[in-house]
């Protein structure tokens, strides 16, 4: 199916924010929002794998809308981070909306701390009834130190392991502070950045605690009723740092738990499904979930 490609110019809260609507000639009653994830950086690699998702799902049917938001790339404005981007999220759905007005619906999609956006704001933009979610970031000096101390305890019953340390080619100080810490860890209270309280399931966080932020993600898929699939990678230490914060959590295991939520791993996919095939696997899942979102 044949696509225009329509520069678009609008406004969030006085700042001027630019995107590109791919605009089927047939659109489907649900469309994509594509949040751009990172913070500021050079976009030619991730970039570039956003243009050719839209070109891969507009030729399919899909209106996609790729834009950059406050302080970002062309967008106006002071850069303000994943967690302030509400706004700007409502913005380009209506946006998206006035320029493909045969769409009923809009999803929206991101990665890393795009995804995580996307889980704070998401409840509250009206046109999203569904999500797509890449590896969200939930990373905290907590959440590395976990990773880190799963991959030292797994690395002490591999033969590998041995052979190199018996070659002096490790420091076993090193595998021993990490052992000490996952004990420590197991040991004491389950921590902050969970958005979790001890008995009680809240979702609140502390304000200006450093998982508050966490705490906002939670409770912004809580709030939020529509399906939801998460697509995960298995190369990457950000999807293994959501699944430890998820598996150590009541209430984030209820969340990610409901019957509606979806899940589809990479496995051979990095963080950004840099990989051909890893792009191939997402252009292709976030095709069949709005088509199959379209006809329901």
């Amino acid at each position: 199916m044949t696509a225009e490609e329509i520069p678009i110019v609008f406004d969030c809260q006085g700042e001027s924010l630019v995107g590109i609507v791919h605009r089927p000639a047939q659109p489907l009653a649900v469309g994509i929002v594509t949040v751009i994830a990172g913070g500021p950086q050079y976009r030619a690699g991730v970039g570039r794998n956003m243009v050719d998702m839209a070109r891969h799902l507009s030729a399919g049917g899909v209106a996609v809308l790729r834009f950059d938001h406050r302080g970002l790339g062309d967008g106006g404005g002071r850069f303000l981070g994943f967690e302030h981007i509400g706004e700007d999220l409502q913005a380009a759905v209506d946006a998206l909306r006035r320029t493909v007005p045969e769409l009923r619906e809009v999803v929206l999609w991101g990665g890393c701390d795009a995804a995580s956006g996307a889980m704070i704001h998401g409840w509250n933009i009206k046109g999203v009834t569904s999500m797509v979610l890449g590896n969200p970031f939930v990373t905290t000096e907590e959440t590395q130190a976990a990773v880190l101390r799963q991959h030292y305890l797994r690395r002490l019953g591999d033969w590998s392991f041995w052979r190199k340390l018996l070659r002096f080619e490790y420091n076993p100080l090193e595998y021993l502070r990490a052992a000490a810490g996952s004990l420590a860890g197991r040991l004491r209270p389950e921590q902050r950045g969970s958005g979790e309280s001890s008995g009680s399931g809240s979702t609140a966080g502390a304000a200006g605690s450093p998982g508050n932020w966490i705490a906002r993600m939670l409770e912004g898929l809580s709030r939020f009723e529509g399906p939801v699939l998460f697509l995960m990678s298995g190369r990457s230490i950000v999807s293994r740092e959501f699944d430890d914060l998820v598996s150590r959590h009541r209430a984030w295991q209820k969340v990610v738990g409901r019957s509606h939520y979806e899940r589809i791993d990479i496995l051979e996919a990095d963080q950004t499904f840099s990989g051909i095939g890893a792009r191939e696997r997402v252009n292709g899942a976030l095709l069949e979930w709005v088509t199959r979102q379209a006809a329901d």
